[in-house]
């Protein structure tokens, strides 16, 4: 005979009081198991589908309990002395169960024992599980309620930018209309005063502004430095401008060349700074609901040398390393976009390396094709981000603090990873001590994986 301190074959308990032919219950979805107050006297085992318990006079209907295969339901009413159900049990997916509907009370011991000692086991375990539940479920909750009153939050603050933005753009409007007449009367003014050549230093910065790699800069400041009487600030911005000794006739030319380049060059960066500025304000007046013009023909190297024009006065302290691939396939995308993705994946790597120095901050930038795709990457030698909290930088308000400085990283990376989603890209991260690299994956047109 089997006592209650014996093990008990659950299987073999199963087999005697569930499996009863006659004792199954087929239901559809939606079907009523049992009602809340309905008298019960059965113990019903779920063999397939769910079932789900409510309570219906609660405003909120929402499940107390998920019955799947292998779970046990009425439990409580069975054994207790009004038997009646608490819930109301509802099939919420086609489901098949079968019970018992004797008196365990008037069992012969030898079978009571046993049958009485898996139900109690059964009961305890039940209860854990609801308990586990109702825990998750007041979690999603109260994750629902986060949600709520941060959407709430955003309205308001939608409203609010919608006033800005308008105020905004009159001002950025009139700094527009007056940055081309400025760059009117500039030309007019080198009409009349310099020659063809020396102007198209001018309008090299104007149309250019510093788009030269690494590379080049590094070859027109050798050949500058072989040259005698060019002060050294003056050779450091003919390099920048990649204008060549050949270039140039005399000493005092190449310092006029020189100043004539950056005069444009500064007009330029203006000009883009004012551009996206127009575009930030539209971002935020639309809350983050992309309604930018795209275009069949955006220049990533473009948009890139753009971002590092707006970011002039944060990169200005580090070593910047260009690598951009030459004559890369245009895309079709939002040029402000990208600029915006650009703009906060620069800016949070370079004040990481501003929040915790390490030598010779530094701060690479590559284009390249890659198959069907094209990969822009922007790295930083700083002290990298902490693992435990790599796969959390794309949450929005995300920050965090190690050693007591921020590393930066919060809404502008959510921004971004919304951005490359819109156009069906892929942004990957890869970080350690010394190497923080962001690779941002744009697929290419007319080209297939």
């Amino acid at each position: 005979m089997k006592t209650i301190g014996n093990p008990i074959d659950s299987q073999e308990i199963i087999e005697k009081y569930f499996s009863d032919p006659a004792k199954q219950l087929t239901l559809k979805k939606d079907d009523l198991l049992l009602e809340q107050g309905e008298e019960n006297h059965r113990v019903f085992y779920v063999l397939k589908g769910k079932l789900s318990g409510y309570l219906p006079d609660k405003n909120l209907r929402e499940p107390v309990f998920e019955a799947t295969p292998s779970s046990f339901v009425g439990v409580y009413s069975f054994f207790s002395k009004d038997h009646q159900s608490y819930t109301q049990v509802v099939a919420t997916e086609a489901a098949v169960v079968s019970y018992y509907d004797g008196d365990p009370w008037v069992l012969q011991a030898e079978e009571s024992e046993p049958f009485l000692s898996f139900l109690f086991r059964m009961v305890v375990l039940e209860l854990r599980s609801r308990q586990r539940f109702a825990a998750q479920m007041a979690t999603e909750r109260q994750e629902a309620t986060n949600k709520l009153i941060q959407t709430e939050k955003l309205a308001t603050l939608g409203q609010l930018s919608a006033g800005l933005a308008h105020e905004l753009n009159n001002t950025i409007g009139s700094l527009s209309g007056n940055l081309r007449q400025l760059e009117t009367d500039i030309q007019q003014l080198l009409m009349e005063d310099k020659s063809d050549r020396m102007r198209s230093f001018f309008m090299r910065g104007l149309e250019l502004g510093q788009q030269v790699s690494s590379r080049q800069a590094r070859e027109a400041r050798q050949e500058w430095d072989q040259e005698r009487g060019v002060p050294l600030p003056v050779v450091k911005k003919l390099a920048r401008a990649n204008i060549h000794p050949g270039e140039v006739r005399h000493g005092g030319e190449a310092e006029e060349a020189a100043e004539l380049w950056e005069l444009g060059y500064l007009l330029h960066d203006l000009q883009i700074a004012a551009q996206q500025a127009a575009h930030v304000v539209n971002s935020i007046k639309s809350m983050g609901i992309s309604q930018q013009s795209w275009s069949h023909n955006v220049d990533v190297n473009q948009t890139l040398n753009e971002a590092l024009t707006i970011l002039a006065h944060v990169t200005k302290p580090l070593t910047l390393e260009l690598e951009l691939a030459e004559e890369l396939p245009t895309l079709e995308a939002c040029h402000g976009e990208l600029v915006q993705v650009w703009v906060n994946l620069m800016k949070n790597a370079a004040e990481s390396l501003r929040q915790q120095p390490v030598p010779h901050p530094t701060l690479r930038i590559g284009t390249a094709v890659a198959g069907f795709q094209l990969a822009v990457t922007i790295e930083d030698n700083g002290v990298g981000i902490p693992t435990e909290i790599l796969d959390k930088i794309y949450l929005p308000n995300f920050t965090t603090k190690v050693e007591g400085l921020s590393l930066g990283l919060g809404l502008g990376l959510t921004i971004v990873q919304r951005i490359v989603a819109e156009h069906e890209g892929d942004i990957r991260v890869i970080s350690k001590p010394g190497c923080t690299r962001f690779t941002v994956l744009l697929n290419l047109p007319n080209r297939k994986p």
